[in-house]
């Protein structure tokens, strides 16, 4: 089974409206607690206000992705059966799964050219990674994810160096803050942003080819007419996150958001 990373709510048990917390914000409209429907739900886990979410108050909703976690564990783990006694099981499931499909997508993004050396330790771990999100669901409550995240980490790290060693020349110095900063029209190409706060930062026109975003916080990032062509780890939530525009070159297979729009 080769993983497939576009969400599809449709074959969803409306899990990140059932499942996760949040509380009353700027990107959400009133809290819930976990492992209860939010209160736009309807039964059949289609949203009452999916069409003006973010007029709503619901801007949250609009970045969440969850690398199309929520249909796998739906559909194949739990065989489409959403009984009511199965429903704790299924909300527990879901923040493990998710994780685990983003660690598939970043093994899958570091598969490159510049990466070719390592291509037999990813695909092996990949297998390794979908053979777990293929576990019947007994056995995949009782998956420790620790040691396999312990397995995930030096390979990421190997992928960032290759890919970011193409860009070794000169660049723009980056800033130990990125917050709110103004940082149009720069080159940052093969920098690292990994968990770094870049919440209102601005880089419109800026070279972004080869940056490690893994772990960032692209909220409210301006990425108008930037390129991110090949950027590194960057996730579909990140880029929901950030304020684009039609220009903003991005990887293929990322979608352009359609409240850039």
């Amino acid at each position: 089974m080769e993983p497939t990373f576009q969400i599809d709510c449709t074959k969803c048990f409306g899990l990140c409206c059932t499942a996760l917390a949040f509380s009353k914000s700027s990107d959400f409209g009133h809290d819930k607690p976990e492992a209860t429907p939010c209160r736009n739900l309807d039964a059949d886990y289609s949203c009452r206000i999916h069409d003006r979410l973010r007029d709503s108050g619901y801007k949250g909703c609009t970045v969440y992705d969850c690398f199309g976690a929520g249909q796998h564990l739906s559909q194949q783990t739990f065989e489409g059966d959403d009984a009511p006694k199965r429903r704790q099981a299924i909300y527990a499931a879901f923040p493990k799964m998710v994780h685990l499909f983003e660690m598939m997508w970043y093994i899958t993004d570091g598969k490159r050219d510049v990466t070719r050396d390592i291509h037999d330790q990813l695909d092996e771990t990949l297998a390794a990674l979908t053979r777990y999100a293929a576990l019947p669901a007994d056995q995949f409550e009782r998956l420790d994810l620790i040691p396999v995240r312990q397995t995930v980490r030096p390979l990421l790290e190997m992928i960032a160096s290759r890919v970011q060693a193409q860009y070794s020349g000169r660049r723009d110095q980056t800033p130990r803050d990125w917050v709110g900063k103004q940082l149009p029209r720069r080159d940052f190409s093969g920098a690292s942003v990994q968990n770094q706060w870049l919440l209102s930062t601005n880089l419109s026109r800026s070279n972004l080819r080869g940056v490690n975003f893994l772990g960032a916080d692209l909220r409210d990032c301006n990425v108008k007419d930037a390129d991110l062509t090949d950027a590194l780890f960057l996730t579909q939530a990140q880029i929901n996150a950030a304020i684009g525009n039609a220009a903003t070159q991005l990887p293929r297979r990322l979608l352009r958001p359609s409240h850039w729009r």
